[in-house]
């Protein structure tokens, strides 16, 4: 951490000019180069969100996020690299011509999704980024809400081998390790959520709607 703390911030131009960039992804395009260029960028971020907020300035970095509009992206790529690691992954893993020459791009959308949780946990704090996910906040309860089943369950017997049984050996541990993280990000963020949600519950139809 000490060494994080003395890597500079992103000058505000680059920040706004990466947080323009963000945009949706397609689950076919995991991995590809536009999608490595994205990660980079979202890697940058998260980097300089953690810097940020440990010299207490994250608020810069949260108005761009909110004013181009970027927190449903950021929601939406985070439910679809969460779908490539679960219906994709394994199924690349049991192809018998699976055998890349090197794990490590597949490693890299493995942490794709812990780099994104942790941007989400930095800026989640503000209830205006809560009212900004509009309805893609019910999608990231959801996701909390799987993360947090995954980290209940994480003791049960069996549970994790069989879930992990055709990742290549080499990213078993690392994939675990990443997965508990994520989970505790989730809770991280779902409590931010909860907290803010006595402010905005109000503002849903059934709240307005007639008696």
């Amino acid at each position: 951490m000490e060494a994080a703390a003395e890597l500079p911030l992103l000058p505000p131009a680059e920040a706004e000019a990466l947080v323009q960039a963000l945009r949706g992804t397609e689950l076919r395009d995991a991995g590809g180069a536009g999608w490595l260029r994205q990660h980079e960028a979202v890697e940058k971020l998260n980097m300089h969100a953690i810097l940020s907020a440990a010299a207490g300035r994250e608020q810069p970095l949260t108005e761009l996020l909110l004013s181009h509009g970027k927190i449903p992206v950021l929601i939406g790529e985070l439910i679809t690299v969460e779908l490539w690691k679960h219906k994709v992954f394994p199924v690349l893993c049991r192809l018998e011509d699976f055998k890349p020459v090197s794990t490590f791009p597949i490693y890299v959308v493995l942490h794709h999704e812990a780099s994104i949780i942790n941007l989400l946990e930095t800026v989640f704090f503000y209830k205006e980024v809560c009212e900004a996910a509009e309805d893609g906040v019910l999608d990231l309860i959801d996701y909390c809400h799987r993360k947090l089943t995954l980290l209940v369950a994480r003791g049960a017997s069996g549970l994790e081998s069989r879930a992990c049984a055709c990742f290549p050996q080499e990213l078993q541990e690392q994939a675990e390790t990443m997965e508990f993280e994520i989970s505790l990000k989730a809770l991280s963020v779902l409590r931010f959520i909860t907290d803010q949600a006595a402010r905005w519950v109000p503002r849903s139809p059934r709240a307005h709607a007639p008696a």
